[in-house]
């Protein structure tokens, strides 16, 4: 009697334990499935928008309107480059006046760096050390507070293109 109540109890624990394992796989059966986002979504959530905020500065942030807020940005970028300047004077080989384009990186951080200079060869002849400046200048501009996507609440890295104008006499 004592082997047939053990098989019983065996027999039992056996479908209850199918049944119980039966219900946990199929009812986690949806965290295997997969979401496919379509590539013009993800385009559609990264593209910047005007609820997205651009890089700043603190000094920047009371101004109201958007226009004079980028104003204040690209300004305390100029001076903090032409302060550079002012202190570390670039030399020419010969005269020359031409705007180059200084295509800056603002990372997640608020940092600058420096991704690429659009300049001639003509200036490359006469001021053959011009990267090497701009790099310690641009190293010199005080961090920002970084663009944020608004969307997705994060920051990110933005491009922003300088022009400077170089005389040389």
């Amino acid at each position: 009697c004592n082997f047939r109540l053990k098989y019983f109890f065996m027999k039992k624990i056996k479908v209850y334990t199918f049944i119980i394992s039966f219900s946990v796989l199929a009812s986690g059966c949806h965290l295997f499935e997969s979401t496919k986002v379509s590539s013009k979504e993800i385009k559609a959530a990264s593209t910047w928008s005007e609820k997205d905020q651009v890089p700043t500065f603190s000094e920047c942030e009371s101004i109201e309107s958007t226009d004079d807020k980028k104003v204040c940005f690209e300004s305390i970028i100029s001076n903090s480059i032409l302060d550079y300047i002012d202190q570390n004077p670039l030399q020419s080989s010969e005269p020359i006046s031409e705007e180059i384009n200084a295509i800056l990186i603002i990372d997640k951080e608020g940092y600058f760096s420096l991704d690429q200079i659009e300049r001639s060869r003509k200036m490359d002849d006469a001021i053959p050390n011009l990267e090497e400046q701009l790099l310690s200048a641009i190293s010199m501009i005080p961090q920002a507070e970084p663009a944020l996507k608004t969307n997705v609440g994060t920051f990110v890295s933005t491009k922003m293109v300088l022009p400077i104008m170089i005389i040389a006499d």
